[in-house]
């Protein structure tokens, strides 16, 4: 049996419903239990036994409830998307060593856990059989070095996601997600004042939906109400969280446009690249990221390092001048991401030792 932990889980918003989706999927006829996000009901369909249990204002507390009844439990827990506080959690309520094979957290990327690693060493030192997964090796690296059993696994994507789509011919930039400044939604902004500017034909569709707080914070909503009074006729804005189907069909055709902070992805994977490939849709992408590295390994976008709005035309200009080329190379790279990130790996990576 396998209880998941997804407390973000609560409607189509970001890529926890995807993750889990695919797993889930990958595990036919297994136990699974999801322990998602209150009102996450309406937005699951997917195969196992779902619960909506957290509330966002009680969420740690009641990660405590939970932690310490599941380790009290059958079965495996896998938390999903993994923070600091999930390991600080679980050690604390672990009155001994938790069994070896008994918790796996899935962690995304380091960020402030660095500020951390003290804590995290101890903790390490403590419970020597928390198992902790990760999207890339570099982050693997980093529990390593503090003393966990830690190994990389691709993160998890659906077979029926589209990623055998087939190459359209252009039909728009494509801004997909929800808007974050360490998505440079800014610099999304600024483009399309620019497009306005240059009195540009150039169609463009920007998503501009809530995080999982269903709230944009102060900066996002000013650079929101900025996009729309600079009245660019070429602009449609889709400010609803959108089904997987409709989200999916956003790529078709397009080129997908993502300016994100390169420190932020410098080794952190993007669910967004992985979308937009997986639709035969080329990507202009910050450059020295792994969605530089992941975009350029199949030549299928352009890597830039200038991200004001020269930058991003020239790059668009030079995708659209070759744009078959680049939706085949696109298309390619979706299908070879279908398989390498295939959810068997972290099946394997949770049951192997059982097989």
């Amino acid at each position: 049996m396998l209880h998941i932990i997804e407390p973000t889980l609560h409607s189509y918003a970001g890529h926890c419903h995807s993750l889990v989706d695919a797993l889930t999927q990958a595990l036919p006829g297994m136990p699974v239990t999801i322990w998602a996000g209150r009102g996450s009901r309406p937005f699951w369909s997917g195969p196992g036994e779902l619960k909506p249990y957290f509330y966002r204002s009680l969420r740690r507390l009641q990660a405590f409830m939970l932690y310490r009844k599941l380790l009290q439990s059958e079965g495996k827990v896998l938390i999903s998307t993994a923070g600091t506080s999930d390991f600080l959690i679980l050690d604390w309520i672990a009155s001994k060593p938790i069994p070896d094979g008994k918790v796996y957290l899935y962690v995304h990327w380091v960020g402030a856990k660095t500020h951390k690693a003290d804590q995290l060493r101890k903790i390490a030192a403590h419970q020597p059989g928390l198992e902790v997964l990760t999207t890339t090796e570099t982050v693997s690296g980093f529990f390593k070095r503090l003393g966990f059993r830690a190994r990389a696994v691709p993160y998890p994507v659906s077979t029926d996601q589209g990623f055998l789509a087939m190459p359209r011919p252009f039909r728009r930039l494509v801004v997909a997600g929800a808007a974050r400044m360490d998505k440079g939604f800014d610099r999304i902004v600024d483009l399309v004042e620019d497009l306005k500017l240059s009195d540009s034909q150039l169609p463009i569709v920007v998503q501009v939906s809530a995080t999982h707080q269903d709230k944009h914070p102060a900066d996002i909503q000013a650079q929101i109400d900025r996009l729309h009074r600079i009245g660019y006729a070429h602009l449609q804005v889709l400010a609803d969280t959108l089904t997987p189907q409709v989200y999916r069909a956003l790529f078709v055709g397009g080129i997908s446009v993502q300016p994100y902070a390169a420190d932020v992805f410098q080794d952190r994977v993007s669910g967004v690249t992985l979308d937009a490939l997986g639709a035969a849709c080329p990507v202009i992408v910050t450059a020295n990221t792994w969605l530089a590295r992941t975009v350029e390994h199949y030549g299928a976008g352009i890597a830039v390092n200038d991200l004001a709005p020269a930058g991003l035309r020239v790059a668009i200009c030079a995708v659209l001048a070759d744009y078959k080329a680049y939706a085949d190379h696109a298309a390619t790279a979706g299908q070879a991401i279908r398989a390498e990130h295939s959810a068997t790996a972290m099946v394997d990576a949770l049951f192997q030792s059982e097989q």
